[in-house]
């Protein structure tokens, strides 16, 4: 019996000890799936949270001209160089090849919260295919920002009256070739982008075959027009015309506000104004709509015909170097951003200087002049005041498009 007993109590312990370690199993695996579930939970929270960020940060291009050969001669075509003290660039007169020059250009673009530059192309063997080609691509500091092309299509395809699309199979299969397939390429739902000039000249009632030709061997481009173009406020964009391009833009900026109105508030509400149009007829079939922006324009030393525009309202009593700027970015372009464009600003330009459209910042050290030295002693400036306005225009445009300093981003 003693030996009975002591037999049936072991039996109970082991019992025990099997219950305790089945329940403390069941408890270590209950808190393992807790944890992983929570972690689980919060990287979809987290993951949710990023793509909305995403959808909603505005990414920033900016036009980019690498021709400049760093001589006199051709820089005195731009008119600041004219004024009575002259203003320079910060890096100085350049040629777009020094390596010096692109990493202080990259170095900018990243203080202004520029994700892209939609670089000028003239063609296979140009100046400016082999300087991007050659210096910018093969720069150390070229992946901390993407590139897309700016078409040149006013020396690819000729006139306006009688264009002649020879080239452009063969500019695509170039660029293909060379640069559509480079991780650093911009690209819109895996797709590389193409920014196309004055596709309004070139595309309305003229040049279909050529884009059915591009279609059919190229369905992969994401091509944007500069299309959007009214030189006065009764003036509409057509919905029509969007149907040949994956967005369309306006790289004029200067011509459908400041040009007719002036410096004013009147000339930034009716940009507003026609980008709000264009981006709903455009929309109405399909294309996504991507807004621009300029900080002015004075091409006087290039051309006659287009009268300059300081970069400050002249109807408000004491406006200040930058302001039409900023509230170019408030008023027409943040209210019409579209998330099927990645919520694309263009900004023209970032140092096209000959007109004056550049917001590459300057040497900072000169007095505003509004005198030059023509004849007259305002010709170029027509009498309105123009400033060494130093990175002002880098930190509007941050401050600006990213009033929260943590959506800045590259794409």
């Amino acid at each position: 019996m003693e030996f009975d007993a002591g037999l049936t109590r072991n039996k109970r312990r082991a019992n025990a000890m099997k219950i305790r370690f089945v329940f403390f199993l069941m408890i270590t695996l209950l808190l393992t799936c807790n944890l992983v579930f929570a972690n689980d939970t919060n990287d979809m929270i987290q993951q949710t949270e990023e793509d909305s960020m995403k959808s909603d940060t505005p990414l920033v291009g900016a036009y980019y001209y690498p021709w400049c050969r760093g001589s006199e001669y051709q820089w005195r075509q731009s008119m600041r160089l004219l004024l009575t003290e002259r203003q320079e660039p910060k890096v100085g007169i350049y040629d777009s090849q020094n390596p010096e020059v692109i990493a202080e250009h990259i170095d900018q673009s990243l203080r202004a919260g520029i994700s892209f530059w939609g670089v000028s192309w003239w063609g296979p063997g140009s100046l400016t295919d082999q300087v991007f080609k050659r210096s910018v691509l093969a720069h150390p500091d070229s992946s901390k920002l993407k590139y897309a092309m700016l078409y040149e299509s006013t020396g690819r395809f000729g006139s306006f009256e009688n264009p002649s699309y020879d080239n452009w199979i063969r500019d695509l299969e170039y660029l293909k070739e060379n640069y559509f397939d480079d991780p650093r390429y911009l690209r819109i739902d895996d797709r590389p982008v193409l920014f196309i000039y004055l596709s309004r000249e070139y595309f309305r009632d003229k040049g279909h075959e050529a884009l059915s030709q591009m279609r059919e061997k190229f369905p992969e481009i994401y091509l944007v027009g500069d299309d959007v173009f009214f030189a006065d406020s009764e003036g509409s964009y057509n919905a029509e015309w969007a149907k040949n391009f994956d967005a369309v833009t306006a790289y004029d900026v200067y011509g459908q506000s400041l040009r007719p109105l002036g410096g004013t508030h009147e000339a930034i509400e009716a940009l507003a104004r026609n980008y709000r149009q264009a981006k709903e007829a455009a929309n109405s079939v399909g294309t996504a709509f991507i807004p621009a922006v300029a900080p002015g324009y004075n091409d006087r030393a290039v051309r006659e015909g287009h009268p300059g525009r300081a970069r400050y309202f002249t109807d408000v009593e004491d406006s200040e170097e930058g302001d039409i700027f900023r509230e170019m970015i408030r008023q027409a372009a943040l209210p019409t951003i579209d998330s099927a464009a990645d919520n694309i600003i263009m900004v023209t330009s970032f140092n096209e200087w000959w007109e004056d459209t550049q917001i590459e910042a300057t040497a900072g050290t000169a007095a505003p002049s509004k005198t030059d030295e023509s004849e007259s002693g305002t010709f170029y400036t027509g009498g309105q005041k123009y400033v060494d306005y130093g990175y002002l225009y880098l930190d509007i445009l941050k401050e600006e498009v990213f009033r929260d300093k943590s959506q800045v981003c590259s794409k």
